[in-house]
């Protein structure tokens, strides 16, 4: 049995409407997506949903590009005609839109290297911060309270320490005792295989 051909006429329940717009969005932007890369041709496309939502897909930076290409085709073709002031508008309003888009992205790019750019001095501010307790200027300490401060920073660090070494320790006893299990089984091994090959049993 054949495909059932659709009959093109526009679907009147809202909610069945939006579902097979949603379904064949994404087909329609994968075609045009093919067409401009195996084509190699300038591809723009601008839908809105029937709840409004706007969906655009252009094979340059943007899609201001490929209309304002498009435009300027028209324009050659129609030479002879008197210029439309609306066309002209239109390309001005463009052209403008194409330079916001670009200030806005530049924009946005400095405002990431000014975030990190904040985050590694945030990390620099706090290990010159550890810095000082590890390396405290005796002579600039002024209270009791920042004494207790720098006294219990380095109280804590050596803990750490301690029990990293403590830890270390103990690996490395593990290890130690478990060669020595290896090395003795090995050795009563030796001595088995001596004892069976010299004839002796009990």
């Amino acid at each position: 049995m054949g495909r059932t051909k659709l009959v093109m006429k526009k679907i009147e329940d809202p909610t069945s409407r939006q579902q097979f717009y949603s379904k064949r969005k994404d087909t329609i932007l994968k075609k045009s997506n093919e067409l401009a890369v195996l084509c190699d041709v300038d591809v723009g496309l601008l839908m809105f949903s029937p709840a409004g939502e706007v969906t655009s897909y252009s094979s340059k930076e943007r899609l201001e590009d490929v209309m304002l290409l498009a435009m300027n085709k028209a324009g050659e073709l129609n030479k002879l005609s008197p210029e439309n002031p609306n066309e002209q508008a239109l390309m001005d309003s463009l052209t403008q839109s194409k330079h916001e888009a670009e200030m806005v992205e530049k924009i946005a790019i400095v405002e990431a290297h000014e975030e990190k750019l904040n985050g590694v001095k945030e990390r620099l501010s706090e290990a010159q911060q550890k810095i000082r307790y590890y390396e405290p200027q005796v002579e600039s300490i002024n209270s009791v309270q920042e004494a207790d401060a720098y006294e219990k920073f380095i109280l804590s660090a050596l803990e750490l320490i301690q029990l990293s070494k403590a830890k270390l320790l103990g690996d490395q006893e593990f290890l130690q005792r478990n060669e020595n299990v290896a090395v003795s089984s090995v050795n009563a091994e030796d001595m088995a295989a001596e004892g069976t090959s010299g004839g002796w049993m009990y």
